[in-house]
């Protein structure tokens, strides 16, 4: 992948993985934090020309460092410096550890293995740990990560706006990129998120809206135009690929515009999850239409609730159905008839509660799944197999996007090197699947990779007998000549 990409994918990762310890403090709100790093451990930062092609080279540091896996050991001490992407190594008894404090910014990657404490931010600023041990006291322990170079925020801003000005998307994507990483609490953080949003939307984008949408839903407050702004953006350049955040989903908070606009996207999109059928609902609360109530009635038709669809799709004299203010999760609105008992009354509500779980369990799985899929085809991998796999204990049989979920994450794994899980997930894909070949193709290169020669062989023939009229199984053709 390009360079962008690379460190797009990641500024994201950090920013978002779910299954990092993380605890807001900021700067001096802890007295430990101003422990000083001993002299002969502190690390300089050179002068540096800023400029465009300082920037790209600044940005292949970092990668470079993510990329190797860089790690700096360290036998003794509380307070140390580390470079951006580095990973910092210290020995320790400690069987767990607490946060003290961080930046803004509350994006690392820190574990225990070994015996070892490891740590990893692609942020700048101080972070503070304690390490817990038994039967004995505590260690406190603060990290300096920062950059090798001296770069002035000032400055920096100063080239955004340049590239702005020139409208120039490959420099812009570097220099804020540069700016997330270097001024994680500026407050310019956001203006530089949406200059490039901006201008993916003018060069019609996808892979920089994607991205900086998600950046700025994720970690910036947006006011309602702000959100109306990123909403149309994808849009626009996304079209209906893509899911919806939460923090469009606060209806009596947000203006009037911004429930219109959200509305309008949801039944654009056509595939609501449970939070957006609720938002619909309550917007029909405040202002039914007919088009609504049609919409309502066909998305809960879809998934497979039948009383809220009749409910929403009747047409009564020409009267609208009256809004129904139940939550998605509770039991809906009792529509017994004049002879109907007790206990038929009580059943229908039983049968509608376990139908109303069943369908918010699968369009809880379905959000995140088209979130990965967003990631996936915007080629950001790292971000796609983050998403996947968490559903995957959610993903039943049932489903028709279980399969697909298998092939996702096994190409991904495969795409980005690796082939342990890739073959994994790719052997659990099935001949009703369409990319069925593909991963048959896929894992006959594993087999070879891994010295399965006799196992390749085989699969490539599969490929090449069965599927001779695709491009894998041409491809098959091809590799199995290199075999023989």
């Amino acid at each position: 992948m390009k360079k962008f990409i690379f460190i797009a994918v990641l500024v994201n990762l950090f920013y978002s993985c779910q299954n990092l310890t993380s605890l807001n403090g900021g700067y001096g709100r802890v007295p430990e934090l101003n422990m000083e790093v001993e002299k002969d451990k502190a690390l300089s930062q050179e002068k540096f020309f800023l400029s465009d092609s300082g920037i790209a080279y600044f940005l292949d540091i970092v990668s470079s460092n993510i990329r190797n896996n860089t790690t700096r050991t360290y036998m003794d001490g509380n307070a140390f410096d580390l470079y951006l992407g580095e990973y910092i190594a210290i020995p320790t008894t400690a069987y767990n550890f607490t946060v003290l404090a961080t930046p803004n910014v509350n994006s690392y990657d820190a574990f225990i293995r070994g015996g070892i404490f490891y740590f990893r931010s692609l942020y700048q600023g101080k972070f503070g740990f304690v390490l817990e041990k038994y039967g004995e006291n505590s260690q406190t322990i603060v990290i300096n990560n920062k950059a090798p170079y001296q770069i002035s925020a000032f400055d920096l801003n100063n080239i955004i706006s340049k590239n702005v000005e020139e409208q120039d998307i490959g420099k812009l994507k570097n220099s804020v990129q540069a700016f997330k990483i270097l001024f994680p609490e500026s407050s310019r953080v956001k203006d530089a998120s949406f200059a490039l949003f901006n201008q993916g939307v003018t060069n019609n984008d996808r892979q920089v809206v994607s991205s900086e949408a998600t950046f700025l839903e994720e970690n910036c407050q947006l006011s309602s135009e702000e959100k109306i702004k990123v909403l149309l953006g994808r849009e626009k350049v996304l079209n209906n690929d893509y899911s919806l955040s939460k923090i469009y989903f606060n209806f009596k908070e947000n203006t009037i515009e911004l429930n219109e606009v959200v509305k309008n996207n949801i039944i654009k999109r056509g595939r609501p999850t449970a939070e957006e059928l609720n938002f619909l609902e309550e917007f029909y609360s405040v202002k039914p239409s007919r088009e609504l109530a049609n919409s309502l009635g066909v998305f809960y038709f879809r998934s497979g609730n039948i009383a809220k669809g009749t409910h929403y799709s009747e047409n009564k004299g020409g009267l609208l159905p009256a809004p129904l203010k139940s939550s998605f999760t509770e039991t809906i609105l009792n529509n017994t008839t004049e002879g109907n008992t007790t206990e038929n009354t009580e059943n229908n509500n039983e049968t509608n509660t376990v139908e109303e779980n069943i369908n918010l369990e699968y369009n809880t799985f379905i959000s995140d799944y088209d979130k990965g899929v967003t990631y996936y085809k915007n080629e950001d991998y790292a971000e796609a197999i983050l998403v996947l796999e968490k559903i995957i204990p959610q993903a039943k049989p049932e489903y028709k996007e279980t399969q697909e979920l298998y092939f996702l994450l096994g190409n991904s794994y495969y795409v980005t090197g690796n082939q342990s899980k890739a073959k994994e997930y790719l052997e659990k894909v099935t001949l009703e699947n369409s990319k069925y070949p593909e991963a048959q193709y896929k894992l006959g290169d594993i087999y070879f990779k891994k010295g399965e020669r006799a196992k390749a062989i085989k699969t490539f023939e599969g490929v090449s007998k069965n599927y001779n009229s695709t491009v894998w199984g041409r491809k098959s053709i091809i590799y199995l000549r290199s075999l023989k």
